[in-house]
């Protein structure tokens, strides 16, 4: 098969680096209110609301264009280019563009606690 072994070890990095974020969490563990209870519990949710969002991502992607035209490097602006909806073409490339600088924030933000 085309993707095979080595298509589903790139998705596992690519899934990988979208939970890569949760270190930062515990670095800033000891400003929460009720750590104890509130940081396990608070990690527990978003894990699965960002499971919930990547499967469901996945799905509708798949749905708007076959996984063989499915661009690596921008999934969702060019299937909603193929499809027609310019609109959301935008909306999707700026929302790729706008993310970087918030993840080099945060990254920035936790600096002094490590």
């Amino acid at each position: 098969p085309e993707f095979g072994t080595s298509g589903v070890l790139r998705g596992a990095v690519s899934s990988f680096f979208g939970y890569l974020g949760f270190d930062a969490v515990c670095c800033v563990a000891g400003e929460a209110m009720n750590a104890e209870r509130n940081l396990p519990l608070s990690i527990m949710i978003t894990l699965a609301v960002v499971t919930t969002l990547y499967v469901l991502a996945a799905i509708s992607l798949v749905g708007m264009q076959s996984y063989e035209e499915i661009s690596p490097e921008s999934g969702f602006p060019e299937a909603f280019k193929a499809n027609g909806i310019e609109w959301a073409s935008q909306l999707t490339a700026f929302g790729e563009v706008f993310t970087l600088p918030v993840v080099v924030l945060i990254s920035v933000i936790i600096q002094p606690r490590l």
